[in-house]
């Protein structure tokens, strides 16, 4: 089995840092005359422009109603949506199978935008992302938070949890999935690309040939020689690099992305022009084995062609981290992409081997509870709004001891211009009041129990203190 671990940070609700460079000071003249060469290919992250106007709506598709928009933070009834939902952005869609979270007919719509990667065309890129959950199904309602472009959706079953997490960007790091089973049992999710009716848009995996020309040289801004870095988070490795990409447009690059997962190796599979040791990976299908609590995500952009650290083991409310702010290498790819790089064939008929994820290692921090619809305070008395949750579910951090309560007042953009944290609430709390400046805000919350504090909540809907 190979392990091919993500070199992307976790995404988190709040999404990945989205301002990083197409070049990086490396330090050394040596180094950075290396990177210079190999950077070619229109490579783009996802910056804050690469979202502007971005976000989600959950349809119902039998009839086409919009279920849920705009600022949401609820549970909806799963007979509202139907057996598979849309959910519809400015810049991406797809759908949702209920019964699983599979997820269906992944496009880019190709709205206009500053960072798009399609040439202003509907791109599609997968055709499915299936978890195989082994007779296991989901059968809660849907949990939903919506709002400035992001998306969360949850649903549980007995058994089984599964989460989605998306951004409505034009690039960058734009999706997850996370499964979760109470036997701590891996789950197989299969990938596979679309087939578009214009062969050009039709996505394929390649063997990315700008990294495997570096593979082993060191790069990035803390490095001062390509042979010896030394290693260190803006120091790194090349290794190879799996890449989707089509014969449409040049800036259209992805990657899967992955946490606690390993790929599957097909060994029928190979490079056009073969290499060895086999990259053992199909040309339109990628499989993954996730450990309960990890996640699998999907990158675009500059995020996919950037030379980074694998992220660390996480799985349990893994959120965006390690930030970089350009000080990484990115490579590139070539277009059109080199016959011989692609990979062959698409799919292989070849029996896979069990599910064998790696073992979830046991939570060792306190679970983040789950926030509920904020409260407006009341005209005429003091300025104020009201924070509300829900109890989380039991982990080993030991019983609940209390929980803090984060405002976070926004301007007139949706923007985060100031925080106040509450005091320790007690543990019986599920509520919280606080006195603010008048304005408009979310509230998040954290639980604090005897091993360790909990990671902040989602956001909630926006209320006005008054």
């Amino acid at each position: 089995m190979n392990t091919e671990l993500s070199h992307s940070r976790p995404m988190g609700f709040l999404g990945t840092s989205l301002r990083r460079r197409l070049a990086v000071a490396v330090g050394a003249v040596m180094v950075a005359s290396v990177l210079a060469a190999g950077a070619a290919g229109p490579a783009r992250a996802a910056k804050s422009d690469g979202c502007e106007g971005g976000g989600f709506q959950l349809v119902n598709l039998s009839t086409g109603a919009a279920v849920a928009s705009g600022d949401v933070a609820a549970t909806i009834a799963s007979a509202s949506l139907g057996d598979r939902f849309g959910v519809r952005g400015r810049y991406i869609q797809f759908d949702v199978r209920a019964v699983d979270f599979a997820v269906l007919d992944y496009a880019f719509t190709g709205a206009p935008n500053p960072q798009d990667m399609t040439g202003g065309v509907f791109t599609p890129v997968f055709a499915s992302k299936v978890p195989d959950h082994r007779g296991l199904t989901l059968t809660s309602g849907v949990v939903a938070q919506l709002g400035a472009g992001d998306l969360v959706i949850q649903r549980t079953g007995p058994g089984l949890s599964m989460k989605i997490q998306a951004k409505d960007c034009a690039a960058g790091g734009v999706f997850q999935m996370e499964p979760e089973r109470s036997d701590r049992q891996g789950t197989r999710i299969v990938h596979t690309l679309a087939q578009a009716s214009d062969p050009r848009l039709t996505p394929f995996y390649f063997d990315n040939p700008n990294f495997r020309e570096r593979q082993g040289q060191f790069l990035g801004a803390d490095c001062t020689s390509v042979t010896t870095g030394p290693p260190s988070k803006f120091c790194v490795k090349v290794s190879t690099r799996t890449n989707i990409g089509n014969d449409f447009s040049p800036a259209f690059v992805a990657r899967d992305s992955a946490q606690v997962a390993e790929r599957v190796d097909q060994p029928a599979c190979n490079t056009a022009t073969p290499v060895s040791p086999s990259v053992e990976h199909c040309g339109g299908v990628s499989i993954w084995d996730v450990a309960s609590g990890g996640r699998m995500g999907f990158v675009t952009g500059e995020d996919a062609v950037e030379v980074a650290n694998p992220p660390t083991d996480c799985v349990q409310d893994c959120q965006a981290q390690n930030q970089v702010r350009g000080r990484l290498a990115v490579l590139g790819f070539p277009f059109p992409v080199p016959a011989g790089s692609r990979l062959t064939p698409r799919e292989s008929s070849a029996s896979l081997p069990p599910v064998a994820a790696p073992t979830a290692p046991a939570p060792t921090v306190a679970k983040t509870p789950a926030i509920r619809p904020a409260v407006a305070g009341k005209s005429g008395g003091p300025v104020s709004a009201t924070a509300r949750w829900r109890t989380p579910s039991a982990s080993n951090a030991g019983k609940v001891l209390g929980f803090q309560v984060r405002a976070l007042r926004l301007s007139a953009k949706g923007k985060v211009v100031n925080t106040k944290v509450s005091k320790r609430l007690g543990a019986k709390a599920r509520s919280h009041a606080m006195t603010l400046k008048r304005g408009t805000y979310r509230f998040q919350v954290r639980v604090i129990n005897a091993a360790s504090t909990s990671a902040w909540s989602v956001p909630s809907n926006k209320v006005r203190a008054r």
